[in-house]
């Protein structure tokens, strides 16, 4: 792994914790939207799984499909095939939810779950790639690069 590439790693998952973030307080709403929730869910998962590739200096594919994401991460972090159940729960999450039609309105349990799944992806890859910090807390993200 690279300097360069886990600075960015890093970054995908500060932006990951953030979709965490997001998707827990929306369930905390009593009537928070599970769509958003499950949106949410799915971006940290797919945020997390371009990390690792990211980190490893694989390219990650542009796109929505965490199960072409998971193949590529196994690779590098085998321990994530165990996530291949749920994250292809996931990838439905990432466009369909979020646009009317005959798609129906996720359960709450189902938010929760793909939310605790999620948050587990996330983790596996920080631990991976030994960016854990102090239980609780998120990272900050390295210092933008001057001259953007």
């Amino acid at each position: 792994m690279s300097a360069p590439g886990t600075e960015l790693a890093a970054l995908w998952l500060h932006k990951a914790q953030n979709d965490l973030v997001t998707g827990e307080q929306t369930l905390l709403l009593p009537d928070g939207p599970t769509d958003t929730v499950c949106f949410h869910a799915q971006q940290a998962a797919e945020k997390a799984l371009k990390a690792l590739l990211t980190a490893h200096e694989s390219t990650a594919p542009r796109g929505h499909d965490l199960l072409r994401l998971l193949d590529l991460a196994t690779e590098h972090l085998p321990e994530l095939a165990g996530f291949r159940a749920p994250l292809a729960q996931m990838t439905a999450y990432a466009v369909e939810v979020r646009y009317p039609g005959d798609w129906i309105e996720p359960s709450r349990e189902e938010a929760a779950a793909a939310l605790g799944d999620a948050r587990e992806v996330v983790r596996a890859v920080r631990e991976g790639l030994g960016l854990l910090g102090p239980p609780g807390t998120t990272p900050a993200p390295p210092a933008p690069r001057s001259g953007r």
